[in-house]
């Protein structure tokens, strides 16, 4: 559910339409915020599969914070691997090589800033 308000808007970030961000089969992203709207970030809300990653990539012009919302997962940055968990925050900075993957046996629920958007 969106609803749109005089200054403002309202997601249900659940329930946001979410497109699989391929290639990395099992992740689904919705994009709440971003330069589609004329936002200066991007806001997304993901959902990932057991087994399940993002693929390391590189923003060369964004950095990229992610709040893990329920489930274990491991944040790749540069050569390092960190555990997180629910309430856990990862933030990489820009043109630094990163992913995450889900390290557990349920869905991993995750929260997407991206500054600028992608």
């Amino acid at each position: 559910m969106t609803r749109t308000l005089a200054g403002g808007v309202v997601f249900d970030a659940p329930k946001t339409e979410a497109s699989e961000y391929l290639p990395n089969r099992g992740v689904f992203l919705a994009g709440m915020l971003g330069k589609g709207r004329g936002d200066a970030f991007g806001f997304y809300y993901g959902r990932m599969e057991p087994g399940c990653a993002i693929a390391r990539e590189i923003h060369p012009d964004t950095s990229e914070t992610v709040y893990i919302l329920a489930g274990e997962a491991v944040g790749l940055i540069g050569s390092d691997e960190v555990p997180l968990r629910a309430g856990e925050v990862m933030h990489v900075d820009r043109n630094v090589d990163h992913g995450l993957r889900n390290a557990g046996s349920g869905t991993l629920e995750f929260l997407v800033i991206g500054h600028p958007d992608f």
